[in-house]
């Protein structure tokens, strides 16, 4: 009687497969893609001038760190999204910042559009509380 190994058999490698939708459908559900809530709103000047680039970042507090982010459009308009662009981010307060918005004149020269204070979360006085505030109306000061 002639048995094959079971690991030369192709078991393993189906046992792999299913092994990893397993883990994959635990990450999905244990991620809590299900509690996000949407986030957007705008970002402008004192003026009422958008701001048209740079991105919106949300940070929690430690231990958890990173929330979400979104690109501000052309319009100042932005989207949060945890895993995808705009599936929103999670419940609680977060600090936020303003991320990458330059005036790049394509001479390697890049000027802020910003002040820094708005670089950093920890300096830029930006704080909401989700999901009770789910709309924001983001005023930055320039350089």
């Amino acid at each position: 009687m002639n048995r094959t190994p079971a690991i030369m058999s192709g078991r393993p490698r189906a046992f792999g497969r299913w092994l990893l939708v397993c883990i994959a459908a635990v990450m999905l559900v244990g991620c809590g893609r299900r509690d996000l809530h949407p986030v957007s709103g705008t970002v402008r000047f004192p003026d009422g001038a958008p701001l048209t680039t740079g991105r919106v970042v949300a940070v929690y507090p430690p231990p958890a760190a990173y929330g979400g982010w979104g690109y501000i459009k052309h319009d100042g308009t932005f989207t949060l999204g945890s895993f995808t662009p705009t599936d929103g981010v999670r419940a609680g307060t977060v600090q936020v910042a303003i991320t990458f918005a330059y005036d790049d004149d394509g001479g390697g020269n890049p000027k802020p559009l910003v002040h820094k204070r708005f670089e950093s979360p920890d300096t830029s006085g930006l704080s909401f509380e989700i999901p009770r505030q789910t709309t924001w109306d983001i005023v930055v000061e320039r350089p």
